[in-house]
């Protein structure tokens, strides 16, 4: 199948990944993502805010998030974070930084 997208990380999420690719079962459920996200590109996620376009992979068990930002210009999907489900609360403000992060760059 051929590559539509070009996935690129942040570096902070590097060594996140890095991390959690060493956690056995977290490693096939990433390797699945990334081979989507190049795939099908952003409808691969949840749009959550249109106006950054901000999107959220997640799966249930093990609660795994993923955030990502599609960059139009230049057709590049940019993975800013990888969390752990905890609370509504948490992803709140997950969100919210990554907005922030988004605008301000």
């Amino acid at each position: 199948m051929e590559k539509n997208y070009l996935v690129v990380f942040d570096e902070y999420v590097k060594i996140k990944l890095q991390k959690a690719i060493s956690k056995s079962g977290y490693k096939e459920i990433i390797k699945t993502w990334l081979e989507i996200l190049e795939h099908k590109g952003p409808p691969a996620g949840k749009l959550l805010d249109n106006h950054v376009w901000l999107y959220e992979m997640k799966n249930k068990h093990p609660p795994l998030r993923l955030y990502f930002y599609h960059q139009k210009s230049t057709g590049k999907i940019i993975i800013f974070e990888l969390e752990m489900k905890s609370s509504k609360l948490k992803q709140k403000k997950t969100i919210r930084k990554l907005r922030h992060k988004i605008l301000n760059t």
